[in-house]
């Protein structure tokens, strides 16, 4: 028979996961080799964490945003992943995908674009299709918008 330990919060359920957050740009990063690239060019993924702090039995999914800002679950092998409208549908597609063992999730601060089939939202990959047709009308970085200060009275222009 097993007792908790006295600094554990018998409410809280056990964490089953890992989360890693990668900010930045690492030396670390690498390309993304054998899956097939559907938006036209190769997306790149940092490299698995060593076994020393990730075992190679718990399955790791990156999450992140796209170019239209819509989250992205991708699982760390390439299987699968899913197009989500909330951070929190994707930890939960990634948790789903991996029970009842759980999963390690990494962050990635850099956009992270779908190469696999979509298995998350329908409506949510048909949505990013329209951001992406309407985003070709807008630029990457709007020019800005000339402000006139404003005369006051006894002022020259």
């Amino acid at each position: 028979m097993t007792t908790p330990a006295a600094h554990l919060d018998a409410n809280r359920p056990p964490l089953r996961g890992v989360c890693l957050v990668v900010k930045g740009r690492a030396q670390r990063l690498d390309r993304c080799e054998g899956q097939p690239d559907l938006r036209g060019a190769l997306a790149q993924f940092p490299r698995r964490p060593d076994s020393r702090v990730l075992s190679e039995s718990i399955p790791l999914f990156f999450i992140g945003r796209n170019k239209a800002g819509l989250w992205v679950a991708r699982e760390a092998e390439g299987r699968f992943g899913g197009i989500f409208l909330f951070k929190r549908s994707a930890l939960r597609f990634a948790q789903n995908n991996s029970a009842p063992s759980g999963c390690a999730t990494m962050v990635l601060r850099e956009r992270l674009e779908l190469d696999v089939e979509n298995r998350g939202n329908a409506m949510t990959a048909r949505l990013d299709i329209v951001l992406r047709r309407l985003g070709r009308f807008i630029p990457e970085y709007p020019p800005p918008i000339p402000v006139r200060r404003k005369a006051f009275i006894g002022e020259r222009p």
